[in-house]
């Protein structure tokens, strides 16, 4: 059999083939390792891709996975720096991935598997998640059975096959993962590990700083804030809306009306 160049790419995916699993931590950077070696066949000087790496726990797993995902050019996006968003360099309205990248095969895997095969209605749960594909919090929190998808594209006239792990099934929001040895953090303050009192400073912290936010912009402060960071049970919780939800029934949050941003 004639080999070519594709025989000595990097496997990708086979480790979340056919698992369980909860996206626990996502992150935009510079791609290294496999994607970077990939560009570098391609030569002519090209530097690697913009990515996004997500993190799943699987039961499956003796340990968490990382995948990455290629979004496009260095030159096309700015990745905040703590890679919890990138900006579009050429119109920062836009939150959307190109169409063929594996981002966006990510994204669309994430749509159809909660909509149950219906993307329109995965699209639906995500604007009420209210979060773009841009910010990593878009991604956690979420459970899937993983399996690999071949995608062929054609790019600048080449046939190009892809095998990227994408989610299959929808199993719900993260309630953590359970494993020979112990369980992992579920989401929930109740479960997350922390105390009364630290559940009232975070609170403190959230509240402190609704002023003038909307739901997405008030996830996205949770999502950079240190103190909220470091009590993955708490930010999960926050990022789901649940927790959110929670404050603005007990008069925690007050929300106008008139234009959906908390007083």
């Amino acid at each position: 059999m004639v080999k070519t160049k594709e025989d000595f790419l990097p496997d990708v995916g086979g480790f979340l083939d056919g698992i369980p699993g909860d996206v626990t931590e996502a992150i935009f950077e510079i791609a290294s390792g496999k994607y970077a070696d990939q560009v570098a066949l391609g030569g002519d000087g090209k530097k690697p891709p913009i990515v996004l790496t997500i993190t799943v726990d699987s039961p499956d797993r003796d340990k968490p996975i990382l995948q990455s995902y290629s979004v496009g050019d260095q030159s096309l996006w700015d990745i905040a720096p703590d890679g919890s968003f990138i900006t579009n360099v050429k119109n920062p309205d836009k939150h959307t991935f190109r169409d063929g990248s594996m981002a966006m095969e990510l994204v669309k895997g994430y749509a159809e598997a909660i909509g149950d095969g219906d993307m329109e209605k995965g699209q639906e749960y995500f604007a009420k998640r209210d979060f773009y594909m841009t910010e990593a919090a878009f991604y956690i929190g979420l459970s899937f059975d993983w399996a690999v998808k071949t995608i062929t594209r054609v790019i600048a006239g080449k046939s190009i096959t892809s095998k990227p792990p994408v989610p299959e099934k929808f199993l719900g929001e993260t309630a953590g993962i359970v494993r020979a040895g112990g369980v992992a953090p579920a989401t929930g303050t109740e479960a997350s590990g922390a105390t009364e009192v630290d559940v009232a400073a975070l609170d403190k912290i959230i509240t402190d700083n609704a002023g003038g936010k909307t739901d997405r912009e008030l996830k996205a402060f949770a999502v950079k804030n240190a103190e909220i960071k470091a009590n993955d049970g708490y930010m999960k919780s926050i990022v789901s809306g649940k927790h959110l939800t929670e404050l603005e029934t007990s008069g925690g949050l007050t929300k106008d009306p008139s234009n959906g941003t908390y007083i």
